[in-house]
C-alpha cells in the first residue's frame, strides 16, 4: 500500500490486513513519508509473537500493508 494513503488513519483505530496473510488492530500514532512505514500502538494482533505485547508500539512498513480499514 502507498504510504500517502495512510495518511487519513492517524490517530484512528484501524485494522491493517498483510501481505504475509496477518492482521493487526492498531491505533495510527504517526506517518513516516520518508521510510514509508506506519508507527502504531498496537492493540490485537493475529500474530501476537510479532508484536513485543499488547499496547506495543510498533512499526509497519507501507509495502507489507495489503489494507487498512476503520474499526470500532
Amino acid at each position: 500500500m502507498q504510504v500517502n494513503h495512510l495518511h487519513q488513519f492517524v490517530n484512528k483505530i484501524v485494522t491493517l490486513r498483510m501481505a504475509d496473510g496477518g492482521t493487526a488492530k492498531v491505533k495510527v500514532l504517526f506517518i513516516d513519508d520518508e521510510d514509508e512505514s506506519v508507527i502504531a500502538e498496537v492493540v490485537q494482533t493475529s500474530r501476537p509473537e510479532q508484536s513485543r505485547a499488547p499496547c506495543a508500539v510498533h512499526t509497519f512498513a507501507a509495502e507489507h500493508i495489503v489494507s487498512a480499514e476503520l474499526s470500532e
